[in-house]
């Protein structure tokens, strides 16, 4: 631990009483912004120093009535973020995290951010200039990166075939794949923002990994809402989706199920561009654009699962 990060929080154990009612007596660093404490009476929390607009999202939260969240301790002025020498950090109760088989914890997750996307759900037209010009900085993106992952497959057609390198040549079909059907999803995404079409938006928690998601005598709460944001549902599923796709679960029903509750194809839409780019974005180019070998067969591999598990057909 950093002599700074030891006097910060020397003084925080100092004040708990005054800003807590707890006498915080001894921590333990779990990382650079996140310490394990302990209270004379034995209670345990964790202090976390926080990211930006943290207060405001816990705020947000607290007042939409969202109740599957692991809230901060208010202090004595009522608010989960105290700030202390410059920095703001927030003290959480220690609750214990169940151990249960991910698979069940996957179906638990999908059910909270469905519950959490409900719970702050509102309506807004889409940004023409906005949202465009954001789709035309990710396609530039994804043109870059299929330009890359040609010349990698020039590259090994120009050397002398063995087994590894046809195992690359027959994935390269989903790459293919991949690039046509973003292509099909782009114009349909495109066509709802030229109509500035009304969805709905909703607070995201935006790092849907399972470890965020504690289960304790019965209930479920997410934590680590750092990250969390205002933004379209589509994009904590198709986090999710990417984040589970090695689960022996039927993803593909409950994502489908989710979707089920929109009267609308474009959220499904924007959910399937979503996940074609991140795994996209993932391929590992080293240097002088050259794509790693490895992480093309995965990547490629991901988006053969993706079509099989949604029954998507690439037009030929």
């Amino acid at each position: 631990m950093s002599k700074s990060n030891d006097i910060f929080l020397r003084k925080i154990a100092k004040d708990s009483k005054s800003m807590y009612d707890i006498d915080l007596e001894s921590y333990v660093p779990i990382s650079d912004k996140v310490y394990k404490c302990k209270c004379s009476n034995g209670q345990e929390y964790y202090i976390k120093k926080t990211e930006l607009y943290a207060k405001e999202k816990y705020h947000f939260l607290y007042h939409q009535g969202v109740e599957n969240v692991l809230y901060p301790l208010q202090n004595k002025r009522n608010e989960f973020i105290t700030e202390q020498d410059n920095e703001e950090y927030y003290v959480m109760p220690l609750v214990p995290d169940v151990y249960m088989l991910n698979e069940i914890k996957a179906e638990k997750m999908i059910n909270e951010l469905s519950s959490l996307h409900s719970k702050t759900a509102f309506k807004r037209n889409l940004s023409v200039s906005k949202s465009r010009r954001k789709m035309e900085e990710i396609l530039e993106y994804l043109n870059y990166k299929f330009v890359a992952v040609e010349s990698f497959i020039r590259t090994i057609e120009a050397q002398q075939f063995d087994e590894f390198s046809i195992t690359i040549l027959k994935n390269y079909q989903f790459i293919l794949d991949c690039k046509k059907e973003l292509a099909k999803v782009n114009k349909k995404v495109i066509q709802a923002i030229k109509e500035s079409k009304s969805v709905y938006y909703c607070f995201l928690h935006n790092n849907p990994k399972l470890d965020h998601v504690l289960v304790n005598s019965g209930r479920q709460y997410f934590i680590s809402i750092e990250k969390g944001k205002i933004g379209i549902p589509s994009l904590d599923i198709a986090k999710f989706y990417v984040e589970n796709e090695d689960l022996n679960i039927d993803l593909g029903r409950m994502i489908e199920d989710y979707f089920s509750k929109y009267d609308d194809e474009f959220y499904f839409d924007y959910f399937e561009f979503l996940v074609l780019f991140i795994y996209i974005k993932g391929l590992t180019i080293i240097e002088k654009d050259y794509i790693s070998s490895q992480s093309f067969i995965s990547t490629a591999q991901s988006l053969q699962k993706f079509f099989k598990t949604f029954s998507i057909e690439i037009r030929k």
